[in-house]
């Protein structure tokens, strides 16, 4: 089934494992996709491997997500590129771990800037193209953002962040036939469940795994996610904006 049969769709962070499973679930849905990520090299073979199912070639964009100048350039430049533009996934992001107290300013702007700032900046500006096409935003925030996390106190912060704006831009933007969505997963097997722990942490504060029967490890896999963008980007989510969906194996319950 191809939901999203011609839609046009930006996908940020594409490189990592949640974004390469996305670009891969929404081109299997018929959409022709826009990747784009800091480590533009590895986005030419993942679209070299989309072209070979048979989808349209993705178009590649470099960007960095600590230069705002960045951000608005590859709204612009990924819109002209189709002449269009009907949905955002939001999904580049940074994690670290560390004690509160070694926190620098420095540290806490700059992801901030990353998980939250870059974000609101590309969605400034792909709304006008949004509300020519009835287009919709998905973004990723995360389990931590619901229910704190020792060890990750900026990250979660601006996790959480997102998922007000993201209610806030539900309401606003309504009327204009935008939806906004966010997707918070939590245990998934990436790049940032593999980030060591803190040294000497208490082991009762480090994040536990889900139960969940049938999930090795008690990890969930980027499909996992990937599935739900492809729902909350398609007309099968048509009723549903200012969602948060958490994607955790029934982890923020245990």
């Amino acid at each position: 089934m191809k939901r999203l049969d011609g839609k046009v769709i930006l996908v940020t962070g594409a490189s990592g494992s949640i974004g390469r499973a996305t670009a891969l679930r929404l081109a299997q849905e018929g959409a022709h996709l826009a990747l784009a990520d800091r480590a533009a090299s590895s986005l030419a073979s993942l679209a070299a491997e989309i072209a070979e199912t048979g989808a349209r070639t993705p178009t590649v964009f470099h960007y960095d997500a600590i230069d705002g100048v960045s951000c608005q350039a590859l709204v612009t430049d990924a819109a002209a590129s189709y002449g269009l533009l009907d949905g955002v996934c939001n999904i580049a992001g940074a994690y670290a771990k560390t004690r509160a107290t070694d926190i620098c300013d420095d540290d806490w702007a700059n992801l901030f800037q990353i998980n939250l700032n870059s974000t609101f900046t590309i969605i400034r500006e792909a709304i006008p193209h949004l509300q020519k096409t009835g287009g919709n935003v998905v973004s990723t925030s995360s389990l931590a953002a619901l229910n704190g996390l020792a060890y990750a106190t900026v990250y979660a912060s601006a996790k959480a962040g997102l998922i007000t704006m993201t209610k806030s831009l539900a309401a606003e933007y309504a009327s204009a036939g935008i939806r906004f969505n966010v997707i918070c997963p939590g245990g998934i097997r990436s790049e940032m469940s593999a980030i060591p722990a803190v040294p000497d942490a208490d082991p009762e504060l480090i994040i536990r795994r889900s139960k969940l029967r049938g999930f090795a490890d008690g990890l969930g896999e980027p499909e996992d996610i990937a599935a739900g963008f492809a729902y909350l980007l398609s007309d099968d989510a048509r009723f549903v904006s200012g969602a948060v969906l958490a994607i955790d194996g029934a982890q923020g319950l245990i």
